[in-house]
């Protein structure tokens, strides 16, 4: 009995894939992990849309570093914040075959976002500040400035 166990165990490992193959045969352009739930999302996005940078002739590598940040602004007579910014900043980085640095820049995005006051309006604003839209800009404006300066550079 327990030699099946330990052959069953043996068998199903036979179908594991690595996630990460830096063998030649994979010329897939790769998005290294991002940090947290957004960050998962925001590589979520990148990594559908760059299938379709044509990207398969080079081995590239995309590091992305992304800093949210909220900013209270627009003052009430009371002293309190009725309207906070909500920012991304990300540190983009592609890096080629041989591990160098070929681009690295700051993409940046920004919104405004309605504070609530009453307790009603407490759940719909956390629901308004669902980051999936704005995690989805960002990661179309990487993709577009990583596909203008490829182009510039072939």
């Amino acid at each position: 009995m327990r030699h099946r166990f330990f052959f069953l165990l043996f068998c199903a490992g036979c179908s594991a894939r690595p996630l990460y193959n830096f063998g030649e045969a994979s010329r897939a352009p790769e998005v290294d992990v991002i940090a947290e739930r957004d960050g998962q999302k925001l590589r979520n996005f990148i990594t559908d849309s760059v299938r379709d940078l044509g990207l398969a002739q080079k081995h590239y590598r995309l590091t992305i570093k992304p800093i949210y940040s909220e900013k209270p602004f627009a003052m009430s007579s009371d002293g309190n914040a009725t309207r906070i910014m909500i920012s991304y900043v990300a540190d983009v980085t592609l890096r080629n075959e041989k591990g160098e640095v070929i681009f690295n820049r700051p993409i940046s995005i920004f919104t405004g976002s309605n504070i609530a006051n009453a307790q009603g309006e407490v759940i719909l604003s956390m629901y308004g500040r669902n980051n999936s839209v704005l995690l989805k800009e960002l990661s179309d404006r990487i993709i577009e400035s990583v596909r203008m300066f490829l182009s510039d550079e072939n």
